[in-house]
């Protein structure tokens, strides 16, 4: 089912005498309120791939032009198609007949006559377990009109799964009858239940200190493998450590182990050289020693570096002498950790006319992600003056790198915030939840907003900001949104629904009754979900889900409305029925002008599933006659 979310701003304008004005607003009196954009994807079992969900950017009402420049999100979990950017989106929008006479004069209601829409693809891949969220931005060639979408999803561990890292280790050279320095493999519980780990094994020549005989690891815990090469003859050595557990998926996990015994008075310390694991964006560097155990002087001839990532920040110049037994040079290595995943490289060193020994040099970089939910466009909706709201917030990292989160900052009244005591170390895997809580208190009538900025040492990532919008009401009964646009659709498709509230600010409980849509165009109309209980406690509220199936092409507009003890409440309703679009030959729309002839300004281009109209003064009428 292809799912569309409609990008909108309203562009409702009343018209003269002789013609119907659309909710009888001047448009020096509104003012466009952007509901949070988001799509939640539910639970997905780790590493699986969720279905596609297609967003379609399509422009506001009116005539409208703008150029879709990127699609962007940088998030682990959820994967972004956006293909053909730069993407032109526009309307062409002409006059309609209003009380059988068409509009003479500007402010005149027009319907759509062609449109370009532009369609992207996301999905859902949880890397981890737990619920996280994703903020794609979408930017237009005004950066006015760039609109956010928030993504989320949970991600669900297998019952029992296994993972063991590395997946194979190199020693490189040896020298015969003595150890190499130490490599570690871990064996890590990564599923949602106990993992039951039944036996591991290690070939001969290798040795370890870790546990052999069975033992058990809950959901995130691990056990660590110390390794050694200790060959005892000239020439390669293979072997492999096999863990055997009860993964139904790989019941036997197989880590290739590989050395070769020399013999050489050059020591190479350490050997294998691993790196300390780092994040992406932290460069670590290391020095490896060339020791001369002989009792002769040592001619280093040539030290290089072979491979990718890892490179050589110092040497011994070449035929550098290391004077017997005590003999010592220095080799600089640099690991710049750019991108996540391994890296390894061959130091090779050439001595004593032509002889050469080998080392392995590997390294691995973490990347480092916050995901925190709910994110982006916070609203808390319609609060009574004087009550409260809480909303809390789950941070993880969704990605292996652990992180420091370092601060939270105050929004400020109405809002406060609870947080733990910072900084507080956040694990990687999703292994550990950070949770917060942010509370509206509107004192009384009137829209705050404010923003909640976290700060982290991910390296290389920008401050992380939240966006709260709360709507504070006065004493009585109000119904909110005072408007609502469910925007354009083909018709006889239903849009997305819409909900609208009756908030009962008032010190006693409310009876409602008569939930109904009324109006020119009440059957295009509908309502689709409605509250348990006829009763609204003091400080309460009931919602109602609207949506709109257009039966004819053109505007639509009604109102819902519902009787109150001691009144009715009112919400006015929009949209409009589209028919057969197509772009014109230019392929930019005609750009017909509904008043003067000449193109109508370009409204901001908006993501929305809903898109509210306040209008101060209808509201403050309402107020008073509910009151």
């Amino acid at each position: 089912m292809r799912l569309q979310i409609a990008l909108w701003t309203v562009a409702w304008i009343g018209c003269q005498a002789g013609c119907q004005a659309p909710l009888g607003e001047s448009s020096a009196e509104q003012a466009t309120i952007l509901s949070p954009l988001s799509h939640d994807f539910g639970t997905l079992q780790t590493g699986m791939t969720s279905g596609l969900y297609q967003v379609v950017v399509s422009p506001s009402a009116g005539n409208q032009s703008d150029t879709i420049t990127a699609v962007t999100a940088s998030c682990p979990d959820f994967v972004i198609g956006a293909p053909g950017l730069p993407a032109l989106v526009y309307r062409t929008c002409e006059v309609v007949t209003c009380v059988n006479v068409i509009c003479p004069v500007a402010n005149a209601l027009c319907q759509t006559t062609e449109l370009q829409t532009y369609t992207f693809d996301t999905y859902f891949r949880p890397t981890v377990a737990g619920t996280v969220s994703c903020v794609v931005t979408v930017t237009t060639a005004n950066a006015a009109n760039s609109r956010t979408l928030t993504l989320t999803g949970t991600g669900q561990p297998p019952p029992i799964h296994v993972d063991v890292q590395p997946g194979s280790v190199a020693f490189g050279d040896v020298r015969r009858n003595t150890d190499s320095t130490q490599a570690v493999v871990t064996v890590r519980s990564t599923g949602g239940q106990t993992l039951t780990v039944s036996s591991v094994s290690l070939s001969a020549g290798f040795t370890t200190t870790g546990l052999m005989t069975g033992y058990q690891l809950a959901p995130n815990a691990s056990q660590s493998y110390p390794i050694l090469c200790h060959p005892t003859a000239i020439g390669a050595l293979a072997g492999q450590l096999v863990v055997s557990s009860n993964d139904p998926a790989q019941p036997t996990v197989a880590v290739p182990l590989s050395c070769r015994g020399i013999d050489s008075n050059l020591d190479i310390a350490p050997s294998p050289a691993v790196l300390a694991t780092t994040r992406v964006g932290e460069p670590i560097d290391t020095v490896i020693d060339l020791r001369n155990t002989g009792g002769a002087a040592m001619t280093l001839e040539s030290v290089a570096i072979t491979g990718t990532g890892i490179t050589m920040t110092s040497a011994p110049p070449p035929n550098t002498v290391l004077a017997a037994v005590t003999g010592v040079a220095r080799v600089g290595v640099h690991f710049e950790a750019s991108a996540k995943g391994d890296a390894s490289s061959t130091l090779v060193v050439s001595y004593d006319g032509g002889q050469s020994r080998t080392t392995e040099i590997s390294a691995r970089a973490l990347a480092t992600s916050m995901a925190l939910t709910p994110d982006g466009d916070i609203d808390f909706g319609p609060i009574c003056g004087g009550q409260s709201k809480m909303q809390e917030f789950t941070l993880i990292a969704n990605e292996q790198g652990a992180f420091s989160l370092t601060s939270i900052a105050d929004p400020g009244a109405p809002f406060t915030i609870a947080m733990p005591a910072l900084p507080v170390t956040v694990l990687g895997a999703g292994a550990k939840q950070v949770k917060f809580q942010v509370t509206a208190s509107p004192p009384g009538e009137g829209v705050a907003n404010a923003a909640v900025v976290v700060k982290t040492d991910i390296p290389n990532a920008t401050d992380h900001t939240l966006n709260l919008t709360v709507q504070g009401l006065p004493p009585g009964v109000t119904a909110t949104p005072a408007a609502v646009d469910l925007g354009s659709n083909p018709v006889n498709t239903t849009t997305i629904g819409q909900e609208v509230h009756l908030s009962n600010c008032g010190t006693a409980p409310i009876m409602f009754t008569n939930p109904r849509i009324e109006g020119t165009d009440a059957l295009d109309f509908a309502i689709v979900a409605q509250p348990s209980s006829a009763t609204i406690a003091p400080t309460g509220l009931a919602s109602w889900l609207i949506v709109l199936q257009a039966h004819s092409v053109g505007p639509k507009q009604a109102s819902f409305a519902v009787d109150y003890d001691g009144g009715t409440a009112s919400i006015e309703l929009g949209g409009e029925g589209l028919g057969d679009l197509g772009p014109s030959d230019d392929g930019r729309g005609s750009y017909y002008a509904c008043s003067t002839g000449h193109p109508a300004a370009l409204w901001p281009l908006a993501i929305a599933l809903v898109v509210v109209v306040r209008r101060r003064r209808a509201r403050s009428s309402r107020s008073r006659s509910t009151r």
